[in-house]
């Protein structure tokens, strides 16, 4: 029985998780309509801290204030966000993007479309991955104690 309770609390605690509590925003616009599973990828450019070793062992840490990175939107092409991208072109103009979760807030205020996204067309979903380049992405924690 004891086994059963502990087993039911464990339970109890796993998170449910809903794509429809995530709100990504592209100039303070909802975008909407995405390419299957996944809705955004964010990857950063240089750690935050690396590590040196002279010759003789010694190791230095050295903290990295580049926050540079990519946030790539994967878009299906019905979205409106995709017809607003198209309109942007590989511009010098930044973009604000804003994405929250349930677990984190990315946000970046200096966002370049670098390049006009690749496009495939044939007989499956009609897809497309915007990427933005940005000068500093940022990271804050979302999750209610």
């Amino acid at each position: 029985m004891a086994e059963n309770l502990a087993n039911q609390a464990l339970e109890d605690d796993e998170p449910l998780f809903d794509a429809a509590d995530v709100a990504i925003y592209l100039d303070d616009k909802l975008v909407k309509y995405f390419n299957g599973n996944d809705m955004a990828s964010i990857s950063w450019t240089t750690d935050n801290v690396t590590l040196e070793i002279d010759a003789q062992g010694a190791g230095t840490a050295v903290k990295n204030h580049d926050g540079r990175g990519t946030i790539t939107l994967h878009l299906n092409r019905a979205s409106d966000t995709w017809q607003d991208v198209m309109g942007f072109g590989a511009s010098t103009g930044y973009h604000k993007i804003d994405i929250t979760t349930p677990y984190e807030h990315v946000f970046s205020s200096k966002a370049l479309l670098t390049k006009n996204p690749d496009i495939n067309v044939g007989g499956g979903a009609q897809t497309v991955d915007a990427g933005f380049s940005c000068n500093k992405i940022s990271l804050e924690g979302n999750k209610a104690a």
